[in-house]
């Protein structure tokens, strides 16, 4: 429960500083845990081959981000992936479903991810 919780916060925490940036934008959150004798930069670089293809493929504005924890349990981090509206979402998604070459079973090695959500963020008045 505190894990769910601290993901909450933390994607909540992301969406209230991006957004007017991203007033249309979705958020994936992925809860992960780095696996055996991996560091948080073997699953950035990772990541930096997954954006780069996104971006490349589907749209140059998606985002993304690890999440580490200053307290608490070290191997688990987050992904926020920000996205600038549903469409180019499922966009992303379905790009991703047809299982490019150079992405697959990317992040195998470094990491397992638990849990993911869908966020759509609304300004408050």
């Amino acid at each position: 429960m505190k894990k769910v919780l601290s993901a909450a916060l933390i994607v909540a925490s992301f969406g209230l500083v991006t957004n007017n940036v991203f007033a249309d934008s979705v958020v994936a959150s992925y809860t992960c845990k780095l696996k055996e004798g991996k560091t948080s930069d073997d699953v950035i670089a990772k990541n930096n081959v997954w954006l780069k293809w996104v971006r490349a493929n589907v749209n140059k504005d998606i985002t993304s981000e690890m999440g580490t924890a200053i307290i608490g349990k070290q191997d688990i981090f987050l992904f926020v992936d920000t996205y600038p509206s549903l469409a180019v979402w499922a966009e992303a998604t379905t790009a991703l479903d047809n299982d490019p070459p150079e992405l697959k079973d990317l992040f195998k090695e470094v990491s397992d991810c638990s849990e993911n959500k869908l966020w759509k963020f609304e300004p408050s008045s």
